[in-house]
Protein backbone atom coordinates (compact mmCIF):
# COMPACT_ATOMS: atom_id res chain seq x y z
CA UNK A 1 0.00 0.00 0.00
CA UNK A 2 2.55 2.60 0.62
CA UNK A 3 4.75 1.71 -2.67
CA UNK A 4 1.23 2.63 -4.17
CA UNK A 5 0.08 5.23 -2.36
CA UNK A 6 3.71 7.04 -3.03
CA UNK A 7 3.63 6.78 -6.65
CA UNK A 8 0.18 7.18 -7.71
CA UNK A 9 -0.25 10.49 -5.70
CA UNK A 10 3.24 11.62 -7.34
CA UNK A 11 1.36 13.18 -10.69
CA UNK A 12 -1.21 14.98 -8.00
CA UNK A 13 2.04 16.57 -6.51
CA UNK A 14 2.38 15.19 -3.48
CA UNK A 15 5.32 14.64 -0.91
CA UNK A 16 6.16 12.46 2.11
CA UNK A 17 5.03 14.26 5.10
CA UNK A 18 5.78 11.85 7.57
CA UNK A 19 6.98 8.41 7.20
CA UNK A 20 7.79 6.06 9.85
CA UNK A 21 8.00 2.55 8.39
CA UNK A 22 5.89 -0.16 8.34
CA UNK A 23 3.14 2.06 10.77
CA UNK A 24 2.40 5.13 9.37
CA UNK A 25 3.06 7.38 6.33
CA UNK A 26 1.79 11.24 5.88
CA UNK A 27 2.00 12.95 2.29
CA UNK A 28 0.82 16.28 1.54
CA UNK A 29 0.57 18.15 -2.03
CA UNK A 30 3.71 20.36 -2.20
CA UNK A 31 3.36 23.41 -0.46
CA UNK A 32 0.24 22.59 1.41
CA UNK A 33 -1.09 20.47 4.47
CA UNK A 34 -0.71 16.87 4.52
CA UNK A 35 -3.73 15.81 4.26
CA UNK A 36 -3.79 11.86 3.34
CA UNK A 37 -2.64 9.53 5.56
CA UNK A 38 -2.34 5.57 6.06
CA UNK A 39 -2.17 3.87 8.98
CA UNK A 40 -1.55 0.00 10.30
CA UNK A 41 -4.80 0.79 12.58
CA UNK A 42 -5.39 0.16 15.55
CA UNK A 43 -2.23 -2.15 17.35
CA UNK A 44 -4.10 -4.92 15.36
CA UNK A 45 -1.67 -5.16 13.22
CA UNK A 46 2.03 -4.80 13.26
CA UNK A 47 3.06 -3.71 9.65
CA UNK A 48 1.47 -2.58 6.66
CA UNK A 49 -0.54 -5.05 4.91
CA UNK A 50 1.35 -6.36 1.37
CA UNK A 51 -1.61 -7.78 -0.42
CA UNK A 52 -4.90 -8.67 0.44
CA UNK A 53 -8.25 -10.54 -0.17
CA UNK A 54 -10.30 -7.92 -2.08
CA UNK A 55 -13.77 -10.51 -2.16
CA UNK A 56 -13.54 -11.08 1.78
CA UNK A 57 -12.57 -7.72 3.26
CA UNK A 58 -15.20 -6.24 5.07
CA UNK A 59 -15.94 -3.01 3.09
CA UNK A 60 -14.03 -0.57 1.15
CA UNK A 61 -13.43 2.75 1.33
CA UNK A 62 -13.67 5.76 -1.27
CA UNK A 63 -11.31 8.20 -1.24
CA UNK A 64 -11.42 11.42 -4.00
CA UNK A 65 -7.91 13.19 -4.66
CA UNK A 66 -8.64 16.95 -6.49
CA UNK A 67 -6.43 17.42 -9.37
CA UNK A 68 -5.60 20.91 -11.08
CA UNK A 69 -6.38 19.49 -14.69
CA UNK A 70 -8.13 16.95 -17.16
CA UNK A 71 -4.36 15.80 -17.78
CA UNK A 72 -3.57 15.48 -14.58
CA UNK A 73 -6.13 12.98 -13.59
CA UNK A 74 -4.75 11.33 -16.88
CA UNK A 75 -1.31 11.27 -15.38
CA UNK A 76 -2.49 10.16 -11.75
CA UNK A 77 -4.53 7.20 -13.59
CA UNK A 78 -1.12 6.13 -15.39
CA UNK A 79 0.61 6.31 -12.43
CA UNK A 80 -2.06 4.17 -10.44
CA UNK A 81 -1.92 1.80 -12.80
CA UNK A 82 1.56 1.04 -13.19
CA UNK A 83 2.00 1.47 -9.30
CA UNK A 84 -0.29 -1.68 -9.51
CA UNK A 85 -4.02 -0.52 -9.14
CA UNK A 86 -6.90 -1.96 -11.13
CA UNK A 87 -9.31 0.64 -13.72
CA UNK A 88 -12.38 1.15 -11.68
CA UNK A 89 -13.42 3.65 -14.58
CA UNK A 90 -11.05 5.36 -17.23
CA UNK A 91 -10.71 8.94 -16.93
CA UNK A 92 -13.65 11.27 -18.85
CA UNK A 93 -16.11 13.66 -18.18
CA UNK A 94 -18.61 12.38 -15.75
CA UNK A 95 -22.00 13.75 -16.43
CA UNK A 96 -24.17 11.44 -14.49
CA UNK A 97 -22.01 13.26 -11.59
CA UNK A 98 -22.59 17.28 -12.32
CA UNK A 99 -20.65 19.52 -15.09
CA UNK A 100 -17.61 19.67 -15.68
CA UNK A 101 -16.51 16.34 -13.67
CA UNK A 102 -13.65 14.82 -15.36
CA UNK A 103 -12.24 11.84 -13.25
CA UNK A 104 -10.87 8.33 -13.23
CA UNK A 105 -10.88 5.92 -10.75
CA UNK A 106 -8.35 3.04 -9.67
CA UNK A 107 -8.67 0.18 -6.89
CA UNK A 108 -5.61 0.38 -4.82
CA UNK A 109 -4.01 -3.19 -3.75
CA UNK A 110 -6.59 -3.74 -1.25
CA UNK A 111 -9.84 -2.76 -3.05
CA UNK A 112 -10.26 0.62 -2.18
CA UNK A 113 -12.05 2.67 -4.70
CA UNK A 114 -9.29 5.71 -5.30
CA UNK A 115 -10.57 9.00 -7.38
CA UNK A 116 -8.94 11.73 -8.89
CA UNK A 117 -11.07 14.50 -10.18
CA UNK A 118 -10.95 17.83 -11.76
CA UNK A 119 -13.88 19.53 -10.63
CA UNK A 120 -14.49 22.73 -10.92
CA UNK A 121 -18.52 23.82 -10.74
CA UNK A 122 -20.23 26.57 -12.62
CA UNK A 123 -22.97 26.79 -10.17
CA UNK A 124 -24.25 25.80 -6.91
CA UNK A 125 -25.94 22.78 -6.24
Amino acid sequence: MRSFYLKALTPLGYVTYFDQMNFMLGLKPVGKFPDFWLHVGNGEQTAFPTSGDVETRPGRTHVAFDADSPDVVDQWYAAAIKAGGTCNGKPGLRTEFSEPYYAAFVLDPLGNNIEAVHYKPTKPW
